[in-house]
C-alpha cells in the first residue's frame, strides 16, 4: 500500500521521527493530521502540502455560497481558504522545531499543550 500523502508530508513525517520517535501523526478528517508528541498536541498539517507556504489572495466568490462548497467542493480546499494559508513542508518543520524545544524546556508550555484538544472529539 503507498503512503499517503505529497512527497513533502512523507519527508515531514520521516524526520519529525529522527528528531524524536515520540512524535505520532494522527489523520482527523479531510487529509489533515494531527502532529502529538508524546500527549500533547503540537500542529496540525495537509497531507497535499507544497514545498513552501504561500497566502492565498484570490477573492473566491464562492466563498459567499455556503451550500455551494457544502454540495460543489473539497471540504479540505475551503477549510484551507477559509485559513487564507497554505502551509508547506518548511514552515511545518519550522512549527515542529519550536514547539518541540519549547516542550522540552518551557513547563508552562507544555502544561499548555498537554490539555489542548483532550476534551475534544474527532470524527
Amino acid at each position: 500500500m503507498p503512503e499517503e500523502g505529497s512527497r513533502w508530508f512523507q519527508k515531514l513525517k520521516r524526520e519529525a521521527k529522527a528528531m524524536s520517535p515520540h512524535f505520532r501523526f494522527v489523520r482527523i478528517q479531510l487529509g489533515f493530521y494531527r502532529i502529538y508528541w508524546q500527549d500533547a498536541y503540537i500542529h496540525e498539517v495537509y497531507k497535499e502540502m507544497p514545498e513552501y507556504g504561500y497566502d492565498i489572495d484570490d477573492l473566491d466568490p464562492r466563498l459567499h455560497d455556503k451550500d455551494y462548497y457544502e454540495d460543489l467542493e473539497d471540504k479540505a480546499e475551503l477549510t484551507r481558504n477559509i485559513k487564507n494559508y497554505v502551509e508547506g513542508y518548511y514552515d511545518s518543520m519550522d512549527k515542529l522545531r519550536t514547539r518541540l524545544y519549547m516542550m522540552r524546556n518551557n513547563k508552562e508550555f507544555n502544561e499548555k499543550a498537554k490539555g489542548a484538544y483532550k476534551q475534544m472529539y474527532v470524527t
